[in-house]
């Protein structure tokens, strides 16, 4: 794993149903990476309400991480299952090929919440032609106690837990609904278990070697 994690450079593309599922699951990682010279995009796929205020959150989230956003189904608010799946895919597969991924990170198929359990499926089904390697994440850990586990590696992010932190921050509209601090606690329980200060876990879904 430390290949994956270590490399500088490349393309790293990351998945969320909707906007702050990335930073809280993925922020300290993608900053990390983004600092060390890869090219870092951020697809939020569904705006669920608020479009505007909630499009602005998750470019400010985004530009604290120093990642590219897109978001891809925002004409009007809607939640991820009210797309087909069919249509998922299809938008999926049309930005993994414009990219050419070498890490693509997504919800963990463990996840609670429907909507990130979709966005496990359509990732998947997209990359069955597109070699790279694939991390999974549980947006909302402590919601999620039902996983027999947390990961199978841990991403360092000792140097950007702050970064993080500030881009879960940028999302005010839903800050009333989070508890922003124990997403500093999490990474640094993830540190503990790891021996770094502070850490996110992943799945490893499929390694290149």
């Amino acid at each position: 794993m430390n290949r994956i994690l270590n490399d500088k450079g490349g393309t790293v593309l990351a998945f969320g149903a909707h906007p702050d599922d990335i930073e809280i699951g993925a922020g300290g990682l993608l900053a990390r990476l983004s600092a060390e010279g890869a090219d870092v995009n951020m697809a939020v796929v569904s705006m669920p309400n608020n479009v505007e205020t909630r499009r602005a959150e998750a470019r400010a989230g985004a530009e604290k991480i120093g990642a590219e956003l897109m978001i891809l189904f925002e004409d009007k608010p809607c939640r991820v299952e009210d797309v087909p799946m069919y249509e998922l895919v299809r938008r999926f597969d049309q930005l993994i090929g414009d990219l050419h991924p070498d890490l693509v990170i997504t919800h963990s198929a463990n996840d609670l919440h429907w909507d990130h359990g979709l966005v496990h499926k359509a990732t998947v089904s997209a990359l069955r032609r597109t070699p790279c390697d694939l991390l999974a994440f549980l947006s909302s850990p402590e919601m999620n106690a039902h996983a027999r586990c947390v990961g199978e590696c841990f991403a360092d992010i000792s140097t950007t837990i702050d970064v993080k932190i500030d881009a879960i921050r940028c999302h005010q509209s839903q800050i009333a609904k989070m508890d922003i601090e124990s997403s500093r606690d999490l990474a640094r329980a993830m540190g503990r278990i790891s021996g770094y200060d502070y850490a996110e876990a992943y799945q490893v879904l499929r390694v290149r070697v």
